[in-house]
């Protein structure tokens, strides 16, 4: 299910990563003071790279120590502790030769020595998942977020690590940042997010939450992704679930006054009426915690998530509705959120976004003068 046009490495969510290219060997030993290039024959490592170890935290066999470029960079690093250049060099030096954990662990100390670069966390992140060390991967990932906390690529990873060691509550606050955080063209976002989202839903037995999961990625580019493979994961999490949405032929068609203008909609949120700005551009269904009070949306054991508003970075607390109800099209367990908030956040007698959390379990057609949403028409793949 990949965006053709987009190449996913493993652990990677959006982009290969570049690093950089070590020299040749013997370009290195051609460069290097005759000392140096004695030294990784005849000294002892142990001795020389001491403090340097230390400050990595690592203990660097003396097979691999005495490789032309591992002991050049340790070299280097002995002579400047904080030499971003280097631990990076040092880190994919190790990795060739076999020494992955001492990569990851010196990578990760290194930052937390020196404070940067933050590159190195995503790098060591990366190596312990390739390990299957997922409980310091999700250790690691931690302290890359907390670093860049708006950044997609981090809450990825750490979804990733915290999933596959157990944590699967935890890990679907961070797909849901991922989506989020990625910014306004999720039509390239990998399908892999989706698809572990939806796997970490499952896994719960929120088989209809996992179902939305792989719609709103399909909503995001229907054209493309709407074949076969999706139709049979999105069957076959509504069949395990029993997800209810309208199936007879339903449409709610809304007039759009200028280009630019807001649609408000009259919507039903677990059979509390209120009204809703219609946002295809909002990942969910948000409403504000007033709202709440008569919903009672659960939200004793829900999640914190980051959500971009038109004012910044928001916080909210993912949970669902029940049911949710536009018109004549329904659609039940629908993925919600509950924002904190004032009544200048959407607008006065605004109680929340009606996004595709709901949306995506329709058709939405958006053209100049209306937007229209619709039954989707699902068949057994």
């Amino acid at each position: 299910m990949h965006h053709p046009s987009i190449r996913h490495p493993s652990f990677t969510l959006f982009f290969r990563p570049v690093f950089f290219r070590p020299i040749c060997a013997v370009v290195l030993l051609l460069l290097a003071p005759s000392a140096a290039f004695a030294g990784y024959l005849d000294e002892n490592p142990d001795r020389v790279f001491a403090g340097v170890y230390d400050k990595l935290g690592v203990s660097i066999p003396q097979a691999a120590a005495r490789d032309p470029m591992v002991w050049n960079y340790l070299s280097q690093l002995k002579r400047e502790p904080c030499d971003q250049t280097s631990i990076n060099n040092l880190g994919i030096a190790l990795e060739r030769i076999g020494y992955r954990r001492e990569a990851a662990e010196g990578l990760y100390n290194f930052v937390l020595a020196c404070g940067e670069p933050v590159e190195a966390l995503r790098q060591s992140v990366n190596i312990y998942l390739k390990l299957t060390d997922y409980t310091k991967a999700a250790e690691v990932a931690d302290a890359y977020v907390r670093r860049l906390p708006q950044n997609s690529t981090a809450h990825y990873l750490r979804a990733i690590a915290l999933q596959e060691s157990g944590e699967i509550a935890k890990s679907l606050s961070d797909f849901s940042d991922t989506i989020e955080l990625f910014g306004s063209d999720k039509t390239k976002i990998s399908s892999v997010v989706f698809t572990r989202m939806a796997r970490a839903y499952a896994t719960l037995g929120k088989f209809c939450e996992a179902s939305t999961a792989i719609l709103t990625w399909v909503a995001y580019d229907p054209v493309h992704r709407d074949n076969s493979q999706s139709q049979r994961l999105i069957y076959d999490y509504d069949q395990k679930g029993n997800c209810k949405a309208t199936t007879d032929q339903v449409k709610q068609r809304y007039p759009i006054a200028r280009r630019g203008a807001v649609i408000t909609v009259k919507a039903e949120i677990n059979g509390v009426k209120g009204n809703f700005l219609l946002d295809t551009g909002a990942t969910y269904v948000t409403i504000k915690s007033t709202f709440n009070d008569k919903v009672n949306v659960p939200v004793k054991d829900a999640r914190e998530i980051t959500m971009l508003t038109a004012n910044g970075p928001a916080k909210g607390l993912l949970s669902h509705a029940d049911k949710v109800v536009l018109g004549g099209l329904e659609a039940t367990n629908v993925p919600i959120v509950v924002q904190d908030t004032d009544q200048r956040s959407y607008g006065m007698a605004i109680d929340g976004l009606l996004g595709m959390s709901f949306l995506s379990r329709f058709e939405v057609q958006l053209s100049d003068n209306f937007v229209e949403v619709r039954t989707r028409g699902r068949k057994a793949p």
